[in-house]
């Protein structure tokens, strides 16, 4: 089973590798930039989408094709992943447009929705989760809508932390890696080999997007790979009994979920859009500090690994006490970031906050 997943990594690595360097050869050719008009692809080459998205797609079947371990177990839900494919293709396509030309938050929004509601359509559900006190929550027919806000999260959340060359990329490809092994101890192998497909074709990508990155994974490419890491995480984190074990793809996807939750956030108490971008992401605050490129990229890395072992410690281990513990640590770490980057006195200073504090705190009148 383990040359079957590194036959599966293996291809995709070659295939992330080889398209990239072909389309940054394409790059400088006149006719091709003039068919596609890609917004300023000369200086900075946004095909990681394409990348993602071809070795994605490519991999299950040419590895079907030299393995019959993983013919055995792709082709039965090949049917699954033609509709897990489709979802992330029409994703794909509104990053690509908005790498091209600008489009309306509102536009990309109502397409991550309408993926997220494709990928439930095609069995990707979260309908009932456990908690590790044993107990376990039922949503009935809001498992839908939590289902769907997952995936558009998960999808945004990629997004906001591509800010930095290789910070995206490598957080995506950490979880992946935790998520895969989770989910081929979970006893869902398809799933597995699907994340290393696409851990695969980032890192065939990742030598290009170190800093000073050489191509970029544009919104495409973050689209793709947080719909897919959203979509998977879900069949990953399931168990027999067809409870998501919520803590798994919280933890593992921990540090763009922690950006996310910090941006938007602090956007809605300063009274701004929480979806509208600003100079502020945790990369952002990592370089006041004087960490400079390859060292706030070794910093976020060090995060997403940490965020990534907690995961998979989580899932493996068996009693309470140890993933209370494990628990514990994650959150002290995400405390550490919060406090040391300053957030809890950007949030104290908000518009919102000062404005009660200052009706709570504030003395009282004189009759």
């Amino acid at each position: 089973m383990l040359d079957m997943y590194l036959l599966t990594l293996g291809i995709s690595v070659a295939l992330g590798f080889a398209l990239t360097v072909m389309l940054l050869g394409l790059s400088r050719t006149e006719r091709f930039l003039r068919l596609f008009h890609v917004r300023g692809v000369q200086e900075r080459p946004r095909w990681g989408g394409v990348v993602f998205l071809a070795a994605f797609a490519l991999t299950p079947f040419i590895a079907s094709a030299v393995s019959g371990q993983a013919e055995e177990i792709f082709s039965p839900r090949s049917g699954s992943f033609f509709g897990l494919l489709a979802a992330t293709a029409v994703v794909f396509y509104v990053g690509f447009v908005d790498d091209i030309k600008l489009t309306s938050p509102y536009l990309r929004m109502g397409v991550f929705l309408a993926g997220g509601s494709a990928a439930y359509a095609a069995g990707y559900r979260i309908e009932e989760i456990g908690l590790p006190t044993g107990l376990t929550i039922d949503f009935g027919w809001l498992g839908f809508f939590v289902t769907v806000l997952w995936i558009a999260a998960m999808t945004n959340a990629i997004n906001f932390i591509d800010g930095r060359d290789g910070v995206s990329l490598g957080v995506g490809i950490f979880a992946c890696v935790a998520l895969a092994a989770i989910g081929q101890h979970s006893h869902h192998p398809t799933v597995a080999l699907l994340l290393l497909a696409l851990a695969g074709a980032g890192l065939g990508f990742l030598p290009f997007n170190l800093p000073p990155a050489s191509a970029f994974v544009g919104d495409s490419g973050a689209y793709v790979l947080g719909f897919v890491l959203g979509t998977l995480s879900i069949r990953a984190s399931t168990g027999p009994t067809d409870q998501v074990f919520v803590l798994v793809p919280l933890v593992a996807l921990g540090y763009p979920l922690l950006d996310l939750v910090l941006q938007a956030t602090k956007r809605m108490l300063h009274l701004k859009h929480p979806m509208k971008g600003d100079g502020d992401h945790i990369h952002h605050r990592l370089e006041a500090y004087g960490t400079g490129p390859r060292g706030t990229l070794v910093v976020i890395w060090g995060i997403a690994g940490l965020f990534a072992l907690g995961a998979i410690l989580i899932h493996w281990v068996d009693e309470t006490w140890m993933e209370m513990t494990v628990l514990a640590s994650v959150i002290a770490v995400v405390s550490a970031v919060v406090l040391r980057l300053g957030y809890v006195v950007t949030l104290w200073n908000s518009h919102t906050v000062v404005w009660l504090r200052q009706r709570v705190f504030a003395p009282a009148s004189p009759e």
